[in-house]
């Protein structure tokens, strides 16, 4: 029977070099939510967290990578930083105990040598937790260590042991998924370069895709080594030391500070050395230069600790006292990338302490590294008497956290580089650091007040915010020439898109305004100034970005109503690999 030529065989034949709107939505819409669903790393839950909750969370950092995913990028880049940080800290400590003789277990010493960047992250994340003894609490919380609070166990010798393993076997990474997303966003990434090659429009939707895309990767490659949906954290077996450095973490982080005046255990403890303590009274406070000012001011100088929360508001450490003499505040200039050294004047009227810290003259001894005095007592409000007693755990903390702080200062003095580090000196005494050790769970974002905590240079996040937005509103600004169904939306994506590529580098100007504005009175007052800031980036800074980016997004699927023909044609692979 003869062939018909519709029935004739040929050797190869080319699909139609065509698609339909539905295929552009349905492959850009799956590449997005693919990317940004599989590329996010989030930290550990809190405890009791319901799968309602967790999806929940999840879903809002998608919306958050959809429409502002240079804010998940710099958070990313964050916690990239602080897990190297951690692991360079934790591999000087095992060389400095190495070099100088320290005799460690075999099982530690192993421990010093081996944390890996993946047993980093899993610190950083919120991985290492601790079921608070009944002694300290009087709910037993279970207790998340920070990267600060695990870098202060490695520089006391107590770093946990946690193996690898244990951390692969909680993760749900897996690293053929993550190359299959790879090369699905690669592919969307091909196509758009075949397009532009061959002189085919790209659609504004492809475009807003891409950036995803390329954001997606991003995040990719700085969550590599981040454990991916640990629902539970490792808790660490309770051993005899825990106790104290525990309760010293506590009285040093914000989890301990009071909700209506945010000041925690430790700001109202002085510290004595033991070579100064004396054999018979609680030691006396001396107030350098009181003697020699006249004038109803007394000067005072501090020195704040890399992770006092005071670096960015010294208030937080004077304490809004009644006595406090705001316009005085001057902080002077540092040659470290921390400005944490400040001068300020309180006046010489008598101050009072809080009604609840009236035990510790009962109570405290000479041999006590941590005491509590009138001259410094942050809490000795005009209304102190609506305060609690202080309860027995508190008291208890206190009793425990001494020998602690002891010796965090006798390792600071072997090492006198993380003086600074621990510690902050004052006129009006030594006080250890407040820094956050310890929490109920460790934030998905770390800001740019967290990274001052690990002594990560803040410049570093902002640059990487900035470059980001750049970027991304760079990437919408070159599709200006592209066709859109009216002027108007020319008009509106142009300047939603220069808008949202200018906004990192006008935060990173803000952050600097701020900065600056605490050494040189710009707004009149300490509290105009930072309400003038807050309420200018609130009102109108960030409705005007919010709005800039969700109309990048919906413009995308909008202009489809209306587009010109060429779109639907595809790329003539052949062109680039020619079938023989």
């Amino acid at each position: 029977m003869a062939m018909s030529s519709s029935d004739e065989p040929i050797s190869w034949f080319s699909a139609p070099n065509l698609r339909g709107t539905w295929d552009i939505i349905v492959s850009c819409v799956l590449t997005l939510t693919i990317c940004v669903w599989s590329a996010l790393h989030l930290n550990v839950p809190v405890e009791g967290s319901t799968l309602l909750q967790r999806n929940f969370r999840r879903t809002r950092w998608i919306i958050l990578g959809i429409f502002a995913p240079e804010v998940v990028v710099s958070s990313a880049f964050a916690q990239y930083l602080t897990a190297r940080w951690l692991r360079r800290e934790i591999l000087e400590d095992s060389k400095y105990r190495k070099a100088n003789g320290i005799d460690l277990s075999p099982s530690l010493e192993q421990q010093l040598q081996e944390w890996s960047i993946t047993q980093c992250y899993f610190a950083v994340m919120g991985g290492v937790t601790i079921q608070a003894s009944d002694a300290l609490f009087d709910s037993s919380p279970r207790l998340s260590f920070t990267p600060e609070g695990i870098r202060l166990l490695s520089f006391l010798g107590r770093l946990p042991q946690i193996r690898e393993a244990q951390i692969q076997d909680k993760s749900k990474a897996d690293g053929l998924a993550k190359t299959l997303v790879i090369i699905q966003a690669g592919w969307m990434i091909i196509q758009t370069i075949a397009r532009l090659a061959q002189h085919l429009p790209v659609t504004l939707l492809e475009i807003n895709t891409i950036g995803h895309v390329l954001c997606a990767l991003v995040l990719y490659l700085l969550w590599w080594s981040k454990p991916l949906e640990i629902k539970d954290p490792l808790i660490l077996s309770r051993e005899d030391w825990m106790d104290p450095i525990v309760s010293m973490m506590w009285m040093c982080s914000p989890i301990s500070a009071n909700k209506d005046d945010e000041i925690s255990e430790m700001r109202c403890m002085k510290y004595t050395p033991p070579v100064l303590r004396r054999t018979s009274t609680v030691p006396a406070i001396t107030v350098e230069g009181e003697d020699d000012d006249p004038g109803p001011l007394r000067s005072h100088e501090t020195h704040f600790s890399i992770g006092s929360r005071a670096i960015g508001d010294p208030l937080k450490f004077i304490g809004p006292l009644g006595d406090f003499h705001p316009g005085s505040l001057v902080r002077s200039r540092s040659p470290t990338p921390f400005d944490h050294h400040v001068n300020y004047k309180i006046k010489k009227e008598e101050l009072k302490t809080a009604p609840e810290h009236e035990i510790f003259f009962q109570l405290q001894e000479p041999h006590h590294a941590l005491h509590h005095g009138r001259e410094y007592c942050r809490r000795a409000f005009k209304d102190c008497l609506k305060h609690d007693a202080l309860s027995e755990f508190a008291i208890q903390r206190w009793r425990l956290a001494n020998p602690t702080v002891d010796d965090l200062f006798n390792q600071c003095e072997r090492r006198p580089k993380y003086m600074d580090y621990y510690f902050t000196t004052s006129s009006l005494g030594l006080f250890v650091g407040e820094t956050r050790y310890i929490d109920t769970h460790v934030q998905n974002y770390l800001g740019l007040s967290y990274l001052g905590s690990v002594n990560v240079h803040k410049d570093h996040l902002k640059s990487v915010l900035a470059f980001a937005a750049a970027a991304y509103g760079a990437l919408h600004i070159a599709a200006w020439n592209e066709y859109f169904p009216s002027k108007a939306e020319r008009i509106l994506w142009i300047t939603s898109s220069v808008a949202i590529g200018s906004s990192g580098v006008f935060f990173w100007l803000l952050f600097f305004i701020k900065q600056s504005s605490e050494a040189l009175d710009v707004f009149g007052t300490r509290l105009g100034r930072h309400r003038a800031l807050h309420l200018v980036a609130r009102y109108v800074l960030f409705p005007l970005f919010v709005l800039a980016r969700m109309y990048l997004v919906v413009e995308g699927f909008v202009s489809l109503r209306r587009a010109p023909k060429a779109i639907y044609k595809t790329p003539e692979w052949t062109e680039f690999f020619p079938h023989l």
